[in-house]
């Protein structure tokens, strides 16, 4: 009967740590979730950084607007495609 209960016991106590691991692995808040979670925010990190940058340019174009008739005219003349009065334009049919 000692043998029976010891052998019981020594299963049940196998089929815990077989859960535990299991949970501590592969549970909604194991192992494989907090890399997932690691990778997220590294991704999050790195669009952080890709934004600031472009802020920056972006910054840097509006102050160039701001300080800069030059680049207003050409902003106009190429994006705008816009003309002053008095100038020749010329349309070439491709």
């Amino acid at each position: 009967m000692k043998i029976y209960k010891r052998t019981i016991v020594r299963l049940f106590f196998a089929i815990e740590i077989m859960v535990f691991v299991g949970v501590y692995l592969f549970g909604g808040n194991g192992v494989q979730h907090l890399r997932r979670l690691k990778d997220e925010n590294q991704k999050l990190k790195n669009e952080v950084v890709h934004l600031q940058i472009e802020t920056k340019l972006v910054e840097q174009q509006i102050a160039s607007w701001q300080a800069d008739d030059f680049y207003k005219e050409k902003i106009a003349r190429e994006k705008l495609q816009m003309a002053k009065k008095g100038d020749e334009i010329y349309f070439i049919e491709q």
